[in-house]
């Protein structure tokens, strides 16, 4: 029986990421994978903001304003999505976001109290250490709601991070967009 949902960030609760927008505009492979390298290090906490965004000037000769701004609001709230989280509280649904992330954006810039209080946990990459798609980073997930992998559900825009949710019982649904994500969850709900 399905008894929580996990929620990606960046591409799910955030419409656009301008992360993505800025690795779209590198042309070198070895600078893309340098960069994807640090911001891997700052989201697993391994390195602080600071750092990588120095590193990120360093290996691209973007200035730092300009890697900075990747840090303020990284996209559009995807306000349906938080509404359908509402009712899926009210359903009496535990609710999470797991987010590959480098600091408490979510909590401190982009959710607000309300939104914030909808849900039951978070688990941020540079705080546990780990980032997805290491099993060990949504096994930490289902520790903090006190559940077993195959009670929960788990939505992500990037396929390989549901595939290692799904390699420890985790449901997992790839997300394309909102229409597409009630429609699965709904299936997978309603099996019950």
């Amino acid at each position: 029986m399905i008894k929580a949902i996990l929620f990606d960030c960046f591409g799910v609760l955030a419409h656009a990421n301008l992360w993505h927008k800025f690795l779209a505009e590198l042309t070198d492979d070895l600078q893309i994978n340098k960069v994807k390298e640090l911001n891997q290090q700052c989201d697993a906490g391994a390195i602080s903001r600071e750092d990588f965004f120095a590193g990120v000037y360093g290996v691209t000769g973007k200035h730092l304003k300009d890697v900075e701004s990747l840090s303020g609001v990284e996209g559009l709230k995807n306000t349906q999505l938080v509404e359908y989280i509402r009712n899926l509280k009210n359903r009496n649904y535990k609710l999470g976001i797991l987010s590959n992330i480098g600091s408490n954006w979510i909590t401190d810039e982009f959710l607000d109290k309300e939104e914030q209080d909808l849900f039951d946990t978070f688990v941020f990459s540079f705080e546990v250490g780990v980032t997805k798609p290491s099993p060990d980073i949504y096994k930490v997930a289902c520790e903090k709601l006190g559940l077993e992998p195959y009670e929960v559900v788990f939505t992500d825009d990037i396929e390989d991070y549901c595939i290692a949710a799904e390699s420890i019982g985790i449901t997992s649904i790839h997300y394309q967009n909102l229409p597409q994500l009630k429609t699965d969850l709904e299936h997978i709900l309603n099996q019950e």
